[in-house]
């Protein structure tokens, strides 16, 4: 989970330019420009001059730049938190195996755990 466009903006930042940005995103170079330019409209002003080499933040962009870092980093905390084995197993499901007995399947950590049950 992340957000495209804050992203998009960061790798523009990042590596300096448009062009540099879009291969690394594996984008075209106009989808870059045009997300940057959606993001501008959005928050109504220009993040970057346009015409240096490499691209530098307006003062609106150097505000937007901090924030968007703090974001990512808080969506990389949410990913690897989710995704984390010590985040609680699924409950457990009562499967009957059609003997008299049951199994109690759950997952946990990734894995698979199969219990059979007391009827």
């Amino acid at each position: 989970m992340t957000d495209k466009r804050l992203v998009i903006f960061e790798t523009v930042v990042e590596c300096g330019g448009f062009t540099a940005a879009a291969r690394r995103l594996k984008m075209s170079q106009p989808a870059v420009s045009q997300s940057v330019a959606q993001t501008e409209a959005e928050v109504g002003g220009e993040l970057l001059v346009r015409g240096s080499n490499p691209l530098r933040l307006t003062d609106k962009g150097r505000v937007f730049h901090a924030y968007a870092i703090r974001i990512l980093s808080l969506y990389d905390s949410l990913n690897a938190e989710i995704s984390d084995s010590s985040v609680s197993a699924v409950e457990k499901v009562r499967l009957d195996l059609g003997d008299g007995r049951a199994a109690g399947i759950s997952v946990s950590g990734g894995k698979i755990e199969i219990e059979i049950l007391d009827s």
